[in-house]
Protein backbone atom coordinates (compact mmCIF):
# COMPACT_ATOMS: atom_id res chain seq x y z
CA UNK A 1 0.00 0.00 0.00
CA UNK A 2 3.00 2.32 1.14
CA UNK A 3 4.28 1.75 -2.41
CA UNK A 4 1.29 2.28 -4.08
CA UNK A 5 1.21 5.78 -2.47
CA UNK A 6 4.61 6.76 -3.11
CA UNK A 7 4.13 5.81 -7.05
CA UNK A 8 0.90 8.03 -7.13
CA UNK A 9 2.71 10.90 -5.35
CA UNK A 10 5.45 10.61 -7.49
CA UNK A 11 3.18 10.86 -10.85
CA UNK A 12 1.45 13.27 -9.23
CA UNK A 13 4.44 15.55 -8.62
CA UNK A 14 5.76 15.02 -12.36
CA UNK A 15 2.10 16.33 -13.16
CA UNK A 16 2.55 19.38 -11.67
CA UNK A 17 5.83 19.88 -12.33
CA UNK A 18 5.04 19.32 -16.39
CA UNK A 19 2.73 21.59 -16.03
CA UNK A 20 5.55 24.78 -15.33
CA UNK A 21 5.38 27.97 -16.87
CA UNK A 22 8.48 28.16 -18.82
CA UNK A 23 8.59 31.78 -20.12
CA UNK A 24 10.88 32.66 -22.66
CA UNK A 25 13.05 35.38 -22.60
CA UNK A 26 15.49 37.01 -24.56
CA UNK A 27 18.69 39.23 -24.13
CA UNK A 28 17.82 41.17 -27.10
CA UNK A 29 14.91 42.71 -25.45
CA UNK A 30 17.41 44.48 -22.98
CA UNK A 31 15.92 46.21 -19.31
CA UNK A 32 13.47 47.16 -18.58
CA UNK A 33 11.73 43.80 -19.92
CA UNK A 34 14.87 41.49 -19.16
CA UNK A 35 17.15 42.14 -16.45
CA UNK A 36 20.16 40.09 -16.21
CA UNK A 37 22.75 39.65 -13.79
CA UNK A 38 25.64 36.90 -14.26
CA UNK A 39 23.82 35.48 -17.16
CA UNK A 40 20.82 34.72 -15.00
CA UNK A 41 17.41 36.30 -15.91
CA UNK A 42 17.10 38.60 -12.42
CA UNK A 43 14.47 41.01 -12.69
CA UNK A 44 12.81 43.21 -15.28
CA UNK A 45 8.91 43.29 -16.33
CA UNK A 46 9.23 39.54 -17.87
CA UNK A 47 10.15 38.07 -14.39
CA UNK A 48 7.25 40.40 -12.30
CA UNK A 49 4.77 39.48 -14.76
CA UNK A 50 5.98 35.78 -14.63
CA UNK A 51 6.60 35.55 -10.90
CA UNK A 52 2.74 37.23 -10.03
CA UNK A 53 1.11 35.25 -12.59
CA UNK A 54 2.67 31.33 -11.46
CA UNK A 55 1.62 32.58 -7.96
CA UNK A 56 -1.95 33.67 -8.19
CA UNK A 57 -2.48 30.95 -10.63
CA UNK A 58 -0.26 28.29 -7.93
CA UNK A 59 2.12 27.04 -10.57
CA UNK A 60 5.99 26.65 -10.73
CA UNK A 61 7.63 29.28 -12.67
CA UNK A 62 11.20 28.90 -14.71
CA UNK A 63 12.76 31.32 -17.49
CA UNK A 64 14.94 30.47 -20.36
CA UNK A 65 16.74 32.17 -22.50
CA UNK A 66 16.60 32.19 -26.02
CA UNK A 67 17.35 34.07 -28.84
CA UNK A 68 15.08 36.98 -28.93
CA UNK A 69 14.05 36.42 -33.13
CA UNK A 70 13.48 32.15 -32.28
CA UNK A 71 11.15 33.07 -28.96
CA UNK A 72 7.79 32.86 -31.05
CA UNK A 73 8.86 29.35 -32.98
CA UNK A 74 10.20 27.84 -29.27
CA UNK A 75 6.94 28.78 -28.04
CA UNK A 76 5.01 27.07 -30.90
CA UNK A 77 7.03 23.96 -30.76
CA UNK A 78 6.42 24.00 -26.74
CA UNK A 79 10.38 23.98 -25.53
CA UNK A 80 8.70 27.31 -23.93
CA UNK A 81 5.23 27.35 -23.39
CA UNK A 82 4.29 31.26 -21.71
CA UNK A 83 5.11 34.41 -23.31
CA UNK A 84 4.15 38.03 -21.70
CA UNK A 85 4.15 41.64 -23.01
CA UNK A 86 3.52 40.04 -26.83
CA UNK A 87 0.66 40.44 -30.02
CA UNK A 88 -0.37 38.10 -31.93
CA UNK A 89 0.30 39.78 -34.76
CA UNK A 90 4.49 39.18 -34.47
CA UNK A 91 3.60 35.28 -34.18
CA UNK A 92 3.27 33.28 -37.13
CA UNK A 93 -0.27 31.09 -37.03
CA UNK A 94 -0.97 32.72 -33.40
CA UNK A 95 -3.93 30.97 -33.13
CA UNK A 96 -2.58 27.62 -32.62
CA UNK A 97 -2.01 29.25 -28.73
CA UNK A 98 -3.69 30.47 -26.59
CA UNK A 99 -4.30 34.05 -25.41
CA UNK A 100 -5.02 36.04 -22.43
CA UNK A 101 -6.80 39.52 -22.26
CA UNK A 102 -4.84 42.55 -23.20
CA UNK A 103 -2.63 43.43 -20.16
CA UNK A 104 -1.39 46.54 -20.99
CA UNK A 105 -0.54 48.97 -23.77
CA UNK A 106 2.88 50.12 -25.33
CA UNK A 107 3.59 53.06 -27.89
CA UNK A 108 6.85 53.00 -30.53
CA UNK A 109 8.25 56.34 -30.84
CA UNK A 110 11.30 57.86 -33.16
CA UNK A 111 13.75 59.39 -30.26
CA UNK A 112 17.21 61.31 -31.47
CA UNK A 113 19.95 63.00 -30.04
CA UNK A 114 19.13 66.60 -29.01
CA UNK A 115 22.49 67.91 -30.67
CA UNK A 116 20.85 67.32 -33.52
CA UNK A 117 18.32 69.76 -33.22
CA UNK A 118 15.67 67.43 -35.49
CA UNK A 119 12.10 68.38 -35.09
CA UNK A 120 9.95 64.78 -35.92
CA UNK A 121 6.54 65.68 -35.67
CA UNK A 122 5.24 63.93 -38.67
CA UNK A 123 6.30 60.99 -41.26
CA UNK A 124 7.62 63.66 -43.36
CA UNK A 125 10.05 64.50 -41.14
CA UNK A 126 11.79 61.31 -41.27
CA UNK A 127 12.74 61.86 -45.21
CA UNK A 128 16.23 61.37 -45.97
CA UNK A 129 17.17 60.40 -42.13
CA UNK A 130 18.20 56.80 -41.18
CA UNK A 131 15.98 55.43 -38.99
CA UNK A 132 17.81 52.49 -36.26
CA UNK A 133 14.62 49.41 -35.90
CA UNK A 134 14.67 46.19 -34.28
CA UNK A 135 15.02 43.42 -36.74
CA UNK A 136 11.36 42.09 -37.76
CA UNK A 137 9.77 44.41 -35.87
CA UNK A 138 6.37 46.24 -37.93
CA UNK A 139 5.49 49.53 -37.41
CA UNK A 140 2.02 51.52 -38.65
CA UNK A 141 2.05 51.18 -42.78
CA UNK A 142 3.32 54.76 -43.53
CA UNK A 143 6.19 54.12 -42.25
CA UNK A 144 6.76 50.64 -43.69
CA UNK A 145 5.87 52.05 -46.29
CA UNK A 146 8.87 54.55 -46.37
CA UNK A 147 11.59 52.28 -45.37
CA UNK A 148 9.71 50.32 -48.61
CA UNK A 149 10.01 52.74 -51.21
CA UNK A 150 13.60 54.37 -49.73
CA UNK A 151 13.02 57.74 -48.58
CA UNK A 152 13.63 56.46 -45.20
CA UNK A 153 16.62 54.37 -44.61
CA UNK A 154 16.00 51.17 -41.98
CA UNK A 155 19.21 50.04 -40.28
CA UNK A 156 18.42 46.87 -38.38
CA UNK A 157 19.88 45.61 -35.02
CA UNK A 158 19.39 42.11 -33.23
CA UNK A 159 19.78 43.69 -29.60
CA UNK A 160 18.45 47.27 -27.84
CA UNK A 161 21.48 47.87 -26.76
CA UNK A 162 23.09 47.79 -30.10
CA UNK A 163 20.57 49.75 -31.42
CA UNK A 164 21.46 52.11 -28.42
CA UNK A 165 24.93 52.30 -28.82
CA UNK A 166 24.84 53.25 -32.54
CA UNK A 167 22.28 56.17 -31.95
CA UNK A 168 24.14 57.77 -29.09
CA UNK A 169 27.79 57.16 -31.13
CA UNK A 170 25.62 59.53 -33.52
CA UNK A 171 25.83 57.11 -36.36
CA UNK A 172 21.65 57.16 -36.61
CA UNK A 173 19.63 59.73 -37.23
CA UNK A 174 16.76 58.36 -34.97
CA UNK A 175 15.56 54.82 -33.97
CA UNK A 176 12.49 53.73 -32.72
CA UNK A 177 11.61 51.98 -29.32
CA UNK A 178 8.65 51.23 -26.62
CA UNK A 179 7.95 54.28 -24.94
CA UNK A 180 8.48 51.92 -21.41
CA UNK A 181 11.80 51.14 -22.57
CA UNK A 182 12.72 54.14 -23.46
CA UNK A 183 11.42 56.10 -20.12
CA UNK A 184 13.18 53.29 -18.36
CA UNK A 185 16.48 54.30 -19.57
CA UNK A 186 16.49 57.79 -19.15
CA UNK A 187 15.33 57.61 -15.21
CA UNK A 188 18.09 54.87 -14.35
CA UNK A 189 20.91 55.66 -16.83
CA UNK A 190 22.17 59.31 -17.05
CA UNK A 191 24.35 58.41 -20.95
CA UNK A 192 20.36 58.29 -22.46
CA UNK A 193 19.42 62.07 -21.05
CA UNK A 194 20.77 63.39 -24.52
CA UNK A 195 18.05 61.62 -25.98
CA UNK A 196 14.58 63.72 -27.38
CA UNK A 197 11.58 61.29 -27.37
CA UNK A 198 9.54 62.74 -30.65
CA UNK A 199 5.62 63.15 -30.60
CA UNK A 200 5.53 60.83 -33.60
CA UNK A 201 3.96 57.56 -32.82
CA UNK A 202 4.79 54.63 -35.02
CA UNK A 203 3.06 52.35 -33.23
CA UNK A 204 0.65 51.26 -30.68
CA UNK A 205 -0.67 47.96 -29.40
CA UNK A 206 -2.30 45.85 -27.22
CA UNK A 207 -0.12 43.61 -25.17
CA UNK A 208 -1.08 39.96 -24.01
CA UNK A 209 0.55 36.81 -22.67
CA UNK A 210 0.15 33.38 -25.10
CA UNK A 211 0.33 29.83 -23.52
CA UNK A 212 1.22 26.72 -25.50
CA UNK A 213 -1.71 24.34 -25.65
CA UNK A 214 0.46 22.26 -23.59
CA UNK A 215 -0.88 24.20 -20.63
CA UNK A 216 -4.58 23.75 -21.41
CA UNK A 217 -4.86 21.63 -18.38
CA UNK A 218 -4.36 24.18 -16.13
CA UNK A 219 -5.52 26.73 -18.64
CA UNK A 220 -8.65 28.10 -16.16
CA UNK A 221 -5.87 28.38 -13.12
CA UNK A 222 -3.77 30.15 -15.77
CA UNK A 223 -7.20 32.42 -16.79
CA UNK A 224 -7.72 32.81 -12.81
CA UNK A 225 -4.51 34.38 -12.52
CA UNK A 226 -4.42 37.16 -15.09
CA UNK A 227 -7.93 37.62 -13.96
CA UNK A 228 -6.97 38.05 -10.47
CA UNK A 229 -3.90 40.58 -11.74
CA UNK A 230 -5.83 42.75 -14.01
CA UNK A 231 -8.47 42.88 -11.31
CA UNK A 232 -6.20 43.92 -9.14
CA UNK A 233 -4.04 46.52 -11.13
CA UNK A 234 -0.92 44.52 -11.17
CA UNK A 235 0.36 44.50 -14.96
CA UNK A 236 0.48 48.06 -14.40
CA UNK A 237 1.77 48.25 -11.28
CA UNK A 238 4.88 46.01 -12.35
CA UNK A 239 5.00 48.47 -15.20
CA UNK A 240 5.32 51.67 -13.32
CA UNK A 241 7.88 50.50 -11.22
CA UNK A 242 10.30 50.57 -14.21
CA UNK A 243 9.14 53.75 -15.40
Amino acid sequence: MLRVIIVMFILYSQGILAQALIFAYGPGNGPPFAIISQGQLSGGIFKDIGDALARHAGLQVSYRQVPTKRASSLLMSGEVNSLCMTHPDWIEDHDQLFWSQIIAHDYDHVMSLKSRRLSINAYKDLNGLTIGAMTGYIYFPKLMGQFAQGTVTRRDYNSLQSLYSSLLADRLDGAVDSLISINYRKKTQPKYQPLQVSKLVVYQYDLYCAFNVSLLGVREKIEHGVQMMLSEGEFKQIINRYK
